[in-house]
């Protein structure tokens, strides 16, 4: 008789444990999502910055400027990243044979609304040398 009793008490302990544990697998597994997407879209600013050095390498120095800002923002749109306001600059170096594309961009995260956190501004910087037979001076 002892046996049955235990096991009447038992019964519905498990269905409490999985109410308290829920709210917790959500929250890790929110967080877990935040963190994926916060780590693509760091090698999505890093493409970009690439794609902006290399496209400015190609060119003329008085279109550098120019061509890494629409490389940038092309490659950007083409991976589905908005940033709030994309910062890029455009730099040679010294001895003006290597050119540097730096990105800074904050991606959007209004769908993250549930976590309460927010995306951090990411950088990324890229340095090609100036092809001289395509365009460079």
């Amino acid at each position: 008789m002892k046996g049955v009793c235990r096991v009447v008490r038992d019964r519905g302990s498990v269905a409490v444990e999985i109410v308290l544990l829920t709210p917790v697998l959500v929250i890790f597994t929110l967080f877990a999502v935040f963190g994926g997407r916060a780590t693509e879209a760091m090698s999505d600013v890093r493409h970009a910055a690439d794609q902006g050095a290399r496209a400015a390498s190609m060119v003329s120095r008085n279109r550098m400027d120019v061509v890494a800002r629409e490389a940038v923002l092309t490659d950007l749109r083409n991976r589905n990243i908005t940033c709030a306001a994309p910062g890029i600059e455009t730099s040679l170096d010294a001895s003006r044979r290597f050119v540097t594309v730096a990105v800074t961009c904050r991606p959007d995260d209004r769908d993250l609304g549930l976590l309460d956190v927010s995306m951090p501004e990411l950088r990324a910087s890229s340095t090609e040398v100036v092809d001289t037979y395509r365009g460079g001076d």
